[in-house]
This record gives C-alpha cells, sequence and structure tokens, in this order.
C-alpha cells in the first residue's frame, strides 16, 4: 500500500477507517468488558493549589477532588467520553515552564505508570490539551515483547512526514480497557513538537516508537484505535489474546496470528 506525502501532514490523512465504521457488534462487546468501569470523567478542569509544603493538583470529578501526590490518581476517560472523542486546543508555551503546567507533566507520567501504559495522552485524563507522553523503562506485562524505551513528553506533536512502508501490531489503549486491535500503521515518522522546557525537538522514529507516538496523536485528535482497524474481525477481546494458543491457525490473519504482545509485523 502507498501512502501520499505532504509538507505538513497529520495521522488523520493516515485513517485506515473513519469516525463512523462502529458497528453493533463491536459495541456490544466493548460494553460487556467495560461494564465494570463505566465512569468516565465528567469535568476537564484541572485545578492547581499551593501548599507551604507541597503542591498538588486536583482532578474535579462530581465535585469529588482526587490528591495527586497524595497517592491517588486521575480517572481514565473511556471510549465514548465527550471529551475524550475531541481535537484538544494547543499548548500556549509561554505555559509549559509555569508551576501549574509541570505538575500536570508529572501527573501524567505517574497516571501512565499506576495504569500500566507505555503511553498516555492528556485527554485520557481529562486534561484538555494536546500532550502525550511515552516510554517503556522496564518490562510492562500489557505489551511482553516490547524492548525499553526512553521517556519524553511531547507538546504540540505533529508527524511532518511518514514513509509509504506500512507494518501491523495489536494495538491495546488504557481508555479501551480489554480490547485489541491488528492496526495498521506507517513504519517510520518524523515528528516535531516540544519537550517538557518548551524547546523546540524534532525525532525520526521507527518501531514501536514510531508506534506509539502515532498511536498517541490520535488521541489528541479524537480518535482511538478501533477507528484505525480495517475490519471487525480485527478486534478482539483481551481474554482471546490470551488464549492465543488454541486459535484456528492464520485466524484472523497470517500476520495477525503469529504476532505476540510488544511485536511488529511486516505482514498483515
Amino acid at each position: 500500500m502507498r501512502w501520499k506525502i505532504g509538507a505538513k501532514i497529520s495521522l488523520l490523512g493516515f485513517a485506515a477507517a473513519e469516525k463512523g465504521c462502529y458497528c453493533d457488534s463491536f459495541t456490544i462487546l466493548f460494553k460487556r468488558n467495560l461494564a465494570f468501569c463505566q465512569q468516565s470523567i465528567t469535568s476537564d478542569n484541572i485545578r492547581l493549589s499551593s501548599s507551604r509544603h507541597r503542591h498538588k493538583i486536583m482532578m474535579v470529578k462530581g465535585g469529588a477532588k482526587e490528591d495527586i501526590d497524595g497517592g491517588k490518581n486521575p480517572q481514565l476517560c473511556f471510549l465514548g467520553n465527550e471529551n475524550l472523542m475531541k481535537k484538544q486546543t494547543g499548548v500556549l508555551l509561554e505555559e509549559i515552564k509555569s508551576d501549574a503546567f509541570q505538575l500536570q507533566l508529572t501527573m501524567l507520567r505517574k497516571a501512565m505508570k499506576h495504569y500500566g501504559g507505555i503511553g498516555i495522552a492528556a485527554p485520557q485524563v481529562g486534561w484538555r490539551t494536546r500532550v502525550f507522553c511515552f516510554g517503556i523503562e522496564q518490562n510492562n506485562p500489557r505489551y511482553a515483547k516490547a524492548n525499553p524505551i526512553p521517556f519524553t513528553y511531547w507538546m504540540n506533536p505533529e508527524i511532518i512526514w511518514f514513509s509509504n512502508e506500512t507494518n501491523w501490531m495489536w494495538e491495546g489503549c488504557l481508555s479501551v480497557p480489554g480490547m485489541r486491535g491488528w492496526v495498521e500503521r506507517p513504519a517510520e515518522i518524523i515528528l516535531t513538537g516540544f519537550d517538557e522546557n518548551g524547546k523546540p525537538r524534532e525525532e525520526r522514529m521507527d518501531g514501536l516508537s514510531a508506534r506509539i507516538a502515532q498511536h498517541e496523536l490520535d488521541h489528541l485528535d479524537g480518535i482511538l484505535f478501533p477507528q484505525r482497524v480495517s475490519s471487525t474481525k480485527y478486534l478482539i477481546p483481551q481474554a482471546s489474546i490470551d488464549a492465543k494458543d488454541s486459535w484456528t491457525k492464520d485466524w484472523p490473519s497470517p500476520g495477525s496470528y503469529k504476532t505476540l504482545l510488544g511485536e511488529l509485523c511486516d505482514d498483515k
């Protein structure tokens, strides 16, 4: 498959499926897996308070305050959440060095670690802005075959180039619990944006780093991985992945059949 490249490219141009690709069968399956965690953040306001001894970030949910530094973590937003499904607004560069913004960055990294992610985007925890972070600092049971990746923050990220070559992976998402999708994406990208100090950065990525960056950037545009699969047959419950030894040979496709979590495959 060949992909057209423009001077400025967003992953919206790569969409393997439109937002309207949801079907009743997936909705039913997802609701069954999500029955235990239907609550989502209903307010996207993040309040900053200071004290003499420490700083806290308070996230508001139905009037209840969750103290990030006090040991609690913000609740995740799940597929279908109104704010999660929207395109987020950009970061004002003068805000990046503020204490409030830096505390929010710390919150985001803590949430990623707490929920066992290898990447997380700000809107997944109710922070309405174009920020994500990712990294694998030790073995992650959700992606057992993934190698370590240095941790990085990205503000106002943008893909300015992606390769014609693509690959596939069993993707998962903290905001779509209990599900996996066999997703095709460009194998290599160039990502630009700003780091946690407000300095411009540009990085050419391949392998799992490129995959994670594209997945997280999708979040900033209101897109989740089920909207990227080419067919609903490539959306399956995690329980099926756990029972992969019992799969019919080459189901649901030869590439997906042989690929373990955390691995990339050149074949569909």
